[in-house]
């Protein structure tokens, strides 16, 4: 995060993210913009918390930057209400060749810069592990992708590890140069990927709709289309997309991959329910 900084009148907060947030909105880039001026939002509460002396500063700054943020959300919510349905897929228990590369695959390309996931439920292991693979078909497609927005609720018996796990995931994916916020919302309910252009994917069961493994020596351990399945619906919405894709790709090299033949590319799987 940006480091907070007041000018010698004490009167404006020279803060990084704001000015970044700022030329987001003039780009066009919304989602963005939020997660800056949320950033912000973070770093003027804990000065507000810990010197007594800028408390009435960092107020008035947090009611601007908490209204700006509101607004933004709010236009993402009204471009939401105004999407179409692209797919509706039924999944049935017991199928296989689900995986999130073959459901989502399609709509994760160069045009996602930035992913909001709401997933309620991270706190056992295979629940993270279904995250984690759900973050390498996303950085692995998306060539332009700068941001990451987590959220879910916070694990009630063991807390710690939740946090120690994500922020494990938060750095690893900063190697990368993509950035990751995560929120915990005990009244978070919804089960939503939404990307930056525009595409929103709806699971009844979110990422959890793979029957969980413990085996190691069985296939599916690795690759998720040999796994089976737990009967869900996935919808797939179309809206107007909340920012524009960047001319040049941003250096992903501590994650890039050797190119796959045609032989590979083409190749089906045993297990494919198609």
């Amino acid at each position: 995060m940006s480091q907070l900084n007041f000018s010698d009148e004490d009167e404006l907060p020279k803060l990084e993210s704001i000015s970044n947030a700022l030329k987001c909105e003039q780009t066009g880039h919304v989602m963005e913009a939020i997660l800056l001026y949320e950033e912000s939002i973070y770093k003027l509460g804990q000065l507000n918390n810990s010197d007594p002396n800028k408390q009435q500063l960092c107020q008035k700054y947090l009611k601007m930057y908490e209204s700006r943020a509101k607004q933004l959300r709010d236009q993402v919510k009204s471009h939401l209400q105004s999407s179409k349905m692209l797919e509706h897929i039924a999944i049935e228990r017991d199928s296989r060749g689900r995986s999130y590369q073959r459901l989502f695959g399609a709509y994760l390309n160069d045009s996602v810069k930035e992913a909001h996931v709401n997933e309620p439920h991270l706190s056992e292991l295979h629940q993270f592990k279904n995250l984690l693979n759900f973050f390498e078909v996303l950085v692995k497609n998306c060539r332009y992708l700068k941001y990451i927005r987590l959220t879910t609720r916070p694990d009630p018996v063991l807390s710690k590890n939740q946090l120690h796990i994500l922020q494990q995931i938060r750095a690893d994916l900063a190697t990368g140069n993509i950035h990751m916020n995560f929120q915990l919302d005990e009244a978070l309910h919804d089960r939503k990927i939404v990307l930056s252009s525009g595409i929103v994917i709806k699971i009844g069961r979110g990422l959890h709709y793979f029957e969980p493994t413990e085996d190691v020596y069985k296939l599916g351990m690795c690759d998720y289309d040999f796994r089976k399945c737990l009967a869900t619906e996935v919808d797939v919405w179309k809206c107007r997309a909340f920012a524009k894709a960047p001319k040049e790709p941003l250096d992903r090299s501590a994650y890039r991959q050797p190119p796959k033949d045609s032989a590979d590319r083409d190749q089906d799987m045993a297990y494919s329910s198609d």
